[in-house]
């Protein structure tokens, strides 16, 4: 006669690949969620990189309006150098325009360093870019293997399922209850086996008593220190 307890068994591995399965589609979107996280920050790296060059575009364009206005200032003064009166007023003018070449020098040497940073920038971007394409390129595809993950794994789910229900149709209701309201409470094992005189749940040593009665079918025999069924298949 066979024992009750083996056709809960196979109910129990069939429930336990069930909640494998719920914990992988729960886990999913939170992997996708983790892509998405990695994609975010390489749009922002080239976005930072993005708004360097516009600052520094714009600090040479100020720097090139600055020098500019001094040499205007030069045209001006040159201007007013030949209509001077007097040799004061002549190296009054003098003095003007070298001071704004030393300052036309000293924007151009700043432009010469700006231009630099521009073309290590724009350097950046480029890697930045590169980078964010081959980012978007691999997330795609992780992405694509994760969604068909998704659907094998809900057909699975869904082929699971209806095993189970055809287990549970053949299964003694009353012991099914029992069998259920234990599985929930545990959550792994409900039903576990005598290995070498231990319960096999929570490895404690049985009483020869419970070992023998774990053999009867027509005992539900509970292990006395986890509360689990005990089979034993000696």
């Amino acid at each position: 006669m066979a024992h009750p307890l083996e056709a809960l068994l196979v109910l129990q591995e069939k429930d336990r690949k069930i909640i494998k399965l719920k914990r992988e589609i729960r886990d999913i979107p939170a992997r996708k969620a983790d892509i998405e996280k990695q994609l975010e920050g390489a749009k922002k790296r080239l976005e930072a990189a993005r708004e360097t060059l516009k600052k520094l575009t714009a600090d040479l364009k100020q720097l090139e309006v600055e020098a500019g206005t001094h040499r205007e200032k030069i045209v001006k003064y040159k201007q007013q150098q030949m209509e001077a009166r007097t040799n004061d007023q002549y190296r009054a003018f003098l003095h003007e325009i070298a001071a704004a070449e030393k300052v036309i020098s000293g924007l151009e040497d700043r432009e010469l360093v700006l231009m630099e940073q521009l073309e290590s920038s724009k350097k950046l971007i480029s890697e930045r870019e590169a980078e964010l394409k081959e980012e978007e390129d691999g997330i795609g595809e992780e992405k694509e293997m994760l969604e068909e993950r998704l659907k094998e794994v809900q057909e699975d789910l869904e082929a699971m399922t209806a095993e189970r229900e055809r287990i549970t149709s053949a299964v003694n209701h009353s012991l099914l209850v029992k069998y259920t309201r234990l599985f929930l409470n545990k959550g792994d094992f409900a039903i576990v086996q005598v290995e070498n005189d231990h319960c096999s749940g929570c490895h404690m040593r049985l009483p020869p008593q419970i070992i023998n009665d774990a053999l009867n079918p027509d005992k539900l025999v509970i292990c006395n220190f986890c509360g689990r069924m005990l089979l034993n298949r000696r």
